[in-house]
């Protein structure tokens, strides 16, 4: 069994250390800002967001004066909100008493009640076309804003104002819609797992027919498209699982644009073929790892944003992934949204109504920003994540910040950054989307944990009964999305978002 299970997985015991790659020591780059006590009560200050208004040409962008010096100990995050930062925030400040536990904490800071009312408006259309969306800054309440180095906050402020001009322009949809070569992913039944399950019937939407297998394509072509109209030539992104990156580099080389992808050593050794296939595609690999150790994906966002920082004048920072300082983490969700949209679309078509549930894992959150969104307004369809039990921010973390964002953390009472451990890449990570973190304290998501074992199991079954090779992270949710489909019964209809197969080594699987 183990020696099949490894063949399906593509797994590989060979060590690896890549030639003509760079290792960065990202020291005091990661170190988050915990919220301490002031003696002052909550207090809470909100700033309008950027304004459409005017907007008919992009405003130059303001140039800062670049670091006299560049190396991998650069500083990538202030300790302070400065007073350009606060301009530029569009969410709350608020000052907490961190003596209660990080939960309270948590809830304590999330002050607005999530707007479940309004209707989403969706930017796919009947025919297929994509119309421009109604672009909003808002929806993170105490969590997120720009804790970013001067010498980028020019950067942001001008991608701020480009992206709400651009998204608002016809001719870009047009353009993505041709550059979009996932297209609609499938969604079919899971006839042998609604019957495992014995009640709802369980649909799979099946993003691991992307390309590569990515399920970040659609935020992936966005902000390429998006980078090759500012006029930036190269794009540095982060990647766990190397199928984000491979599609990545995959089309940065259709569109002519020079690809860096910074991955965690860990990550990288554990998946030699793939680094390689990215380097053949035209990317540069940097490799980092944090002191602590730790080789994942939180060193690839640090060594990504030491990278962007260097190279601030002409470098496109792509976060792949929901975090980071605003407008980062709006940029991604505005894109992957369509992902939920299509499943909208789709479950209309085969059952005339919406789902009764969905489902997808948890890492840094992207699978959920992009399933979720759509569906925030109804209450009454349940949305569901799973996080690895060893990388839960949502059900571990204190309220702090890291890499340019306020969220949830996993950290010790000194606020240092616990490290995180799972199976999947993607879902090997200590902190979290601060959208996701809001959704979570305003009571509108469901969270639980899942274990390695538990993941493996759902690979297991997945392959057993689907004939489907999912990745890591979503086999974590496969064991919570048949326990769900037992509990609403026959009759109802539940989702589950499938990812690609991941092509790592886990040595434990020989022990």
């Amino acid at each position: 069994m183990r020696r099949s299970l490894r063949r399906f997985l593509c797994f590989s015991s060979k060590s690896w250390d890549p030639a003509g790659s760079t290792t960065h020591n990202t020291e005091n780059v990661e170190d988050s800002i915990r919220l301490r006590s002031t003696g002052r009560a909550p207090a809470q200050s909100r700033v309008a967001g950027p304004s459409l208004e005017g907007l008919g040409s992009v405003q130059p962008r303001t140039h800062s004066v670049a670091p006299s010096r560049c190396d991998s100990s650069t500083q990538t995050e202030s300790t302070i909100a400065s007073e350009s930062v606060t301009r530029a925030t569009t969410v709350s400040t608020v000052i907490v008493n961190t003596s209660t536990g990080p939960e309270t904490l948590a809830k304590l800071t999330s002050t607005s009640i999530l707007n479940t009312t309004t209707p989403y408006t969706p930017i796919m259309q009947p025919d297929g076309s994509l119309r421009a969306p109604q672009l909003t800054f808002d929806g993170y309440d105490s969590y997120g804003g720009r804790f970013a180095p001067e010498s980028i906050m020019g950067f942001l402020y001008e991608l701020t104002s480009f992206f709400e001009a651009t998204v608002s322009d016809s001719s870009f949809w047009e353009e993505y819609v041709t550059f979009q070569r996932a297209r609609v992913t499938p969604l079919h039944m899971a006839g042998k797992l609604t019957s495992l399950a014995g009640g709802a019937t369980i649909w799979l939407k099946r993003e691991d027919k992307n390309e590569y297998g990515s399920h970040k394509t659609r935020n992936i072509i966005g902000q390429l498209l998006l980078a090759r109209r500012m006029g930036r030539s190269e794009i540095v992104t982060e990647c766990a699982s190397a199928k984000h990156g491979k599609f990545t580099a995959a089309m940065c080389a259709r569109l002519g644009l020079r690809c860096v992808v910074a991955m965690g050593a860990d990550d990288a050794s554990a998946q030699e073929e793939d680094v390689l296939e990215m380097k053949s595609l035209g990317a540069k690999v940097l490799m980092a790892r944090a002191p602590s150790g730790m080789g994942s994906l939180r060193s690839a966002i640090t060594e990504a944003l030491r990278y962007a920082v260097c190279n601030h004048e002409s470098a496109y920072y792509l976060m792949g992934s929901p975090v980071g300082p605003s407008p980062l983490p709006t940029l991604a969700r505005t894109f992957q949204a369509l992902l939920g949209e299509e499943v909208a679309a789709q479950m209309h078509e085969a059952v005339g109504r919406q789902p009764d549930a969905l489902v997808t894992a948890v890492g840094s959150g992207s699978g959920a920003i992009g399933l979720f969104r759509p569906f925030l307004h109804d209450p009454a369809i349940r949305l569901v994540g799973v996080e690895a039990a060893k990388a839960a921010a949502l059900t571990d973390g204190g309220l702090g910040v890291l890499q340019g964002a306020r969220t949830l953390l996993l950290q010790n009472d000194d606020g240092q950054i616990l490290d995180s451990h799972s199976i999947s890449p993607d879902m090997n990570l200590s902190t979290v989307s601060p959208e996701v973190a809001h959704w979570k304290d305003s009571d509108r998501i469901e969270i639980s944990t899942a274990t390695d074992a538990v993941a493996l199991d759902g690979f297991r079954t997945l392959q057993h009964h689907e004939g489907v090779l999912a990745g890591l992270d979503s086999s974590h949710a496969v064991a919570k999305t048949l326990d769900l489909a037992r509990e609403l019964g026959p009759g109802k209809n539940v989702v589950l978002m499938v990812t690609g197969c991941d092509t790592i080594s886990v040595s434990e699987l020989d022990g």
